[in-house]
């Protein structure tokens, strides 16, 4: 399975490229995705059209009541069971959608990560699925905690701000100091006038970054936002539809 993980300064359209990538990935028939919205803010269901789908919050609840209820039953068993019918739950057209949601209080998982992360991997890591698409939080805060320690592509998406410029190294740094395991770090601009995308590349590739280009400014986002559309509601010639098919190419090709 191929994990990408995006990240980014809050702001950035880190959830916009999530969301474009997804949609390319299915346009081009890819099988097995599943896409993880690991903002509280739960932008992304939103843009793909998926509010109402359970969360890992929802399913902690049930997991302290059969706990309580069962206690002849293990926690792993339990945890299972109930994590592999919310998969079920978030079933969409085309890919599965898993809503972290905001956790045991301000957004945190640190209670169940362990069981988490080892359903995590005989679930989502076996054959099951062939891509993972993560909506990070803002920042650095998923690889700081290890929750996105396992990561084959993070793509971070960032302006010409020198506070988002910032975060490329930020998250380079952490990423080092937790030991997360990421392979390649991609850098998108978006939100960034043509004569600033030189600033942006320069940054990247200072990093030893690969820079896979930039979103474009787009009406057709003001149009579906108006509307209450979704992503998927884009026309095929819309400029940022076909800048994410551009990046899809690299990202695949890697």
């Amino acid at each position: 399975m191929k994990i990408l993980g995006f990240f980014g300064k809050g702001g950035t359209g880190k959830t916009t490229l999530t969301a474009l990538i997804l949609r390319e990935l299915i346009r081009r028939g890819e099988e097995g995705l599943l896409v993880v919205d690991a903002d509280a803010n739960e932008c992304l269901a939103c843009l793909l059209g998926a509010e109402g789908t359970p969360t890992l919050s929802d399913m902690l609840q049930k997991y302290k009541r059969q706990r309580e209820q069962s206690p002849e039953l293990t926690g792993i068993d339990i945890f299972q069971n109930l994590f592999e019918t919310l998969l079920m739950e978030g079933e969409q057209d085309g890919y599965d959608m898993l809503i972290m949601g905001r956790g045991e209080g301000v957004g945190c998982f640190c209670a169940v990560n362990d069981l988490l992360q080892a359903v995590f991997e005989k679930t989502v890591e076996g054959e099951i699925y062939s891509y993972l698409l993560m909506d990070c939080e803002a920042g650095v805060e998923h690889i700081a905690r290890k929750t996105s320690g396992k990561i084959h592509d993070a793509i971070i998406v960032t302006d010409a701000s020198k506070v988002s410029l910032d975060t490329l190294r930020r998250i380079k740094d952490v990423a080092s100091e937790v030991g997360a395991l990421i392979g390649n770090y991609y850098v998108v601009a978006n939100k960034t006038r043509p004569e600033m995308l030189g600033k942006v590349k320069d940054a990247a590739e200072s990093l030893g970054f690969k820079y896979l280009g930039a979103i474009p400014e787009d009406p057709n986002f003001t149009e579906i936002a108006y509307e209450g559309k979704t992503v998927f509601d884009l026309p095929d010639d819309s400029p940022a539809v076909q800048a994410a098919k551009k990046i899809a190419d690299q990202l695949l090709s890697s």
